[in-house]
């Protein structure tokens, strides 16, 4: 199984626009054009596509730019929608057992991913757990973007040596993210 490439994509170019972290801008220097599937076979982790397409019409992107300085509205409520599509979130609250039950089920059987799937929600959840209880302006979750803009980053990062592509260009990605930059800044076409 590989990630849903149009579906990440498009989460991630809409977390790109919306985000409420800065990016660096060094992390849009993506260190060669190799795309992160030919790096790692990874299972799919994403919302379905009707339900990412359910959450896109309760929470449309924003027609204009954020205020400087303050997040996107509606980002994080459509980030909760699909986290509570999935079953990692209850009526905003981040479920990190939840959480680790839904992403081992959809990793699959193998030891390997499921041992990534634990860790990848351990990781996730300790960088957002001092966000679990603040509401954005909406009054939706600020750990939500957060938490589902984590767990491809982590799980690339952790990709197990049965299915990582051990190439320098591979190596260049994982160190390029284990820098703090999130997966979304190597999809799509490299900045000039």
């Amino acid at each position: 199984m590989k990630f849903n490439l149009v579906l990440l994509t498009v989460i991630a170019l809409v977390a790109m626009a919306c985000s409420q972290q800065q990016i660096s801008p060094e992390c849009f220097n993506r260190p060669n054009n190799k795309h992160p599937k030919e790096c790692c076979a990874a299972p799919n982790i994403m919302p379905s596509r009707e339900q990412f397409t359910t959450c896109m019409q309760k929470f449309p992107k924003p027609d204009g730019p954020p205020t400087p300085g303050s997040p996107p509205p509606g980002l994080n409520c459509m980030a909760q929608c699909m986290l509570e599509q999935l079953g990692m979130m209850t009526n905003g609250v981040l479920s990190k057992d939840a959480a680790t039950s839904k992403l081992v089920s959809l990793v699959g059987s193998s030891s390997d991913w499921q041992t990534v799937a634990k860790t990848t929600v351990d990781t996730c959840y300790q960088n957002v757990a001092s966000m679990v209880s603040n509401k954005d302006s909406l009054g939706c979750s600020a750990a939500a973007s957060p938490f589902i803009e984590c767990l491809p980053t982590t799980m690339f990062t952790d990709c197990p040596a049965s299915v990582w592509n051990p190439s320098n260009e591979c190596t260049q990605l994982k160190a390029h993210l284990l820098k703090g930059c999130p997966i979304m800044t190597l999809l799509g076409p490299p900045q000039p």
